[in-house]
């Protein structure tokens, strides 16, 4: 659908929206659809839901994840190293021409490397924060829980909370 608010994701994301209260809610303030490849999606299942179809049910996401098969085309150098969800949703931005939520430091180097634009869910509070999208308060409060979650470090919880805080 032309106009929809698109973006791929890696699985470290997707682990740290499940973890914030209300988390998909959240994202889908800037998003309309979440790609994926099925590697992602195949993570996200392993060792705690009986299948995608249940995770998706789970979570109320049905109509936000979209599953798109990469195929087999070649990979670049920089993907060598990363593990198959992560060469797969670096695959897949880049074939969408969108951009990627991704937070694992090799496969935000590797996605940088080849041109694109990426962000973690804590980038993602702050731009909701600065498109009006939500309030400080709130901004504060989702980079709270995510550093209380353990899904960012101390000095990235401080500096983001004093840019929402400055208001920037």
């Amino acid at each position: 659908m032309k106009g929809e608010r698109r973006i791929a994701s890696d699985t470290g994301p997707l682990i740290t929206l499940e973890k914030l209260p209300d988390g998909y809610r959240f994202i889908r303030k800037l998003y309309d659809v979440i790609i994926i490849p099925q590697a992602v999606l195949d993570e996200l299942v392993q060792g705690q839901f009986a299948s995608a179809e249940t995770y998706l049910a789970h979570y109320g996401i049905r109509d936000l994840i979209e599953v798109i098969d990469v195929g087999r085309g070649e990979s670049a150098s920089e993907l060598d190293l990363l593990d198959k969800g992560e060469q797969e949703s670096i695959r897949l931005a880049l074939l969408q021409n969108v951009p990627l939520l991704i937070e694992e430091e090799a496969g935000r180097g590797a996605a940088q490397k080849l041109g694109l634009k990426i962000s973690g869910i804590a980038g993602q509070v702050v731009s909701a924060f600065r498109g009006g999208l939500i309030d400080v308060e709130e901004a504060s409060q989702k980079l709270r829980q995510l550093y209380e979650a353990g899904r960012i470090n101390k000095r990235i919880y401080e500096g983001l909370s004093e840019a929402v805080q400055k208001g920037h």
